[in-house]
């Protein structure tokens, strides 16, 4: 998942309920924290967002904004912009640093700020956690592809209360799947702040929809009837789940520029 910062970081974060994925120690370095800005586009303004939001993402570069951020386009016009963050304290500096380019070119900004007024619909401020314990990254696909622009995202809620047991049965699936062989890599983030808690969100990337279904469909072979019967298990938690498909938007992606020492 990286993210779109200074139109929508004054959105209101609502705190939801810390699920089962904080229980561990922090110390052991299992989680990445990202920040995401989901924001639900006009279905009729899709054109006009996007032309908008490259202008933004060309404005910040310009400005040397310091944080990066991959941004993905949902098949029901959900737009998520993504940025890794060490901690909740780096929410606040990025803020800070995109007060400093709004305090340069307060003009400019405002302009791109008007441009965006009803071209979505909503606007929420999200944490998530990628687990990388549970993760199911297979052997050789490791690292990001850049032909892998379609992504796969499996949502599924849980019920409250039952942390022990779901903890438990991802411990015997990656038990499990050790010994087993496949291409298909599956990154798990648990929702964290300012998501329906207890929720997690599986993604997988490929090159495209073909692609995807053609490696997942290798991968239950590889595992086979027993691992359809564990996730079942899982299942008898869960009390919705949703899938959504999405694409990597490469232009309204950003990385910072190498600083030479």
């Amino acid at each position: 998942m990286k993210r779109k910062i200074s139109c929508v970081l004054a959105v209101s974060i609502v705190l939801g309920l810390l699920p089962l994925a904080m229980n561990g120690q922090a110390s052991e370095k299992r989680y990445q924290l990202f920040l995401v800005v989901d924001e639900l586009v006009n279905p009729s303004m899709k054109g006009e967002y996007y032309e908008t939001a490259k202008k933004w993402v060309s404005f910040m570069k310009d400005h040397e904004f310091p944080y990066p951020f991959d941004t993905y386009w949902t098949g029901d016009n959900h737009v998520m912009w993504s940025i890794p963050i060490e901690s909740y304290a780096d929410i606040d500096k990025i803020m800070e640093a995109s007060n400093k380019i709004r305090e340069k070119s307060p003009e400019e900004l405002k302009s791109i700020e008007d441009a965006f007024k009803g071209t979505y619909e909503t606007s929420r401020m999200c944490v998530y956690a990628l687990d990388l314990k549970y993760s199911m990254i297979a052997e050789g696909k490791e690292g990001e592809s850049e032909e892998e622009n379609f992504v796969i995202f499996d949502i599924y809620y849980f019920k409250p209360g039952y942390d022990a047991e779901i903890d438990k049965l991802f411990g015997e699936m990656v038990a499990f799947m050790a010994d087993k062989k496949f291409t298909q890599r599956w990154y798990y983030y648990w929702g964290m702040m300012g998501t329906d808690n207890p929720v997690l969100v599986c993604a997988a990337a490929a090159k495209n929809a073909i692609a995807f279904y053609e490696e997942n469909a290798k991968m239950w072979e590889a595992l086979g009837k027993e691992a359809g019967k564990m996730k079942q298990k899982i299942m008898k938690y869960v009390r919705k789940q949703e899938q959504k498909r999405a694409w990597f938007q490469k232009e309204l992606s950003y990385t910072p520029a190498k600083k030479e020492e």
